[in-house]
């Protein structure tokens, strides 16, 4: 019997062809680059960075009172996706956001999830499958470098993500390259000013953290959004 590649497959052949789709110097760089991986940083401008969540704790991504302590409806309304868009889902998990954007966007425009960790993506590819997703691409990015097309995307989204990096400037500057000139990055972070939000200190950040943090890297603040119940939502364009 003849095994026809899924969806979910030809789209991953799809982002791998779109990723190497560069010069023979662009591509000696990177791989120069993957072998001299820099160090990574355990505080970052006066803030303790976090340990990654490691995949065993999926299930928490998809708790069934996480819409109500998070409101993900409305904040994925607020992003005004619409048809034909380009965007990313970093560090998407098991694809709790991923997935519903990626209807949004149809059936022109595509969802990147960029993901480090291996088991994730047997979970995306389920996912997918599961609800009929054609236009998800899934990224298998490194800790420094998440491994995205250049000048592709509107908008790159990061659920509770950033405050994980350890290596945030190498991070933001492939980012940065990633996006069209009037793209943005989305953050989603739990408000450290707020005390009564029921989550470990080093996995929150400040509005003033945050904006210090991107202004320091060539980004400035488009706009903000107060509205979620335990977050943060703040877009940030270039300089």
């Amino acid at each position: 019997m003849t095994n026809h590649p899924t969806v979910f497959q030809k789209l991953a052949l799809i982002g791998m062809l779109a990723l190497n789709s560069m010069s023979p110097l662009q591509a000696q760089t990177d791989s120069t680059a993957a072998t001299e991986e820099p160090p990574a940083v355990t505080e970052y401008m006066g803030r303790r960075v976090a340990q990654t969540m490691h995949w065993t704790g999926a299930s928490w991504l998809v708790r069934h009172k996480r819409e109500q302590e998070e409101a993900g409806t409305t904040m994925r309304a607020k992003l005004e996706l619409k048809p034909g868009m380009m965007v990313c889902d970093m560090g998407c998990g098991n694809g709790y956001h991923s997935m519903p954007m990626a209807k949004e966007v149809a059936p022109d425009g595509k969802v990147y999830g960029v993901e480090i960790q291996d088991p994730y993506f047997k979970m995306l590819e389920e996912n997918a499958e599961k609800l009929g997703v054609t236009n998800f691409v899934p990224v298998h990015g490194l800790i420094y470098d998440p491994k995205l097309p250049e000048n592709t995307l509107d908008l790159i989204l990061m659920v509770d993500v950033y405050h994980e990096f350890s290596h945030p400037e190498q991070m933001l500057k492939a980012m940065r390259k990633a996006l069209k000139p009037d793209g943005k990055l989305v953050f989603i972070e739990f408000r450290a000013e707020d005390s009564d939000v029921p989550i470990k200190p080093e996995h929150k950040m400040s509005k003033e953290q945050l904006t210090k943090e991107l202004n320091a890297n060539g980004y400035k603040l488009a706009k903000e959004f107060d509205g979620l119940p335990w977050q943060h939502m703040m877009w940030f364009g270039k300089n």
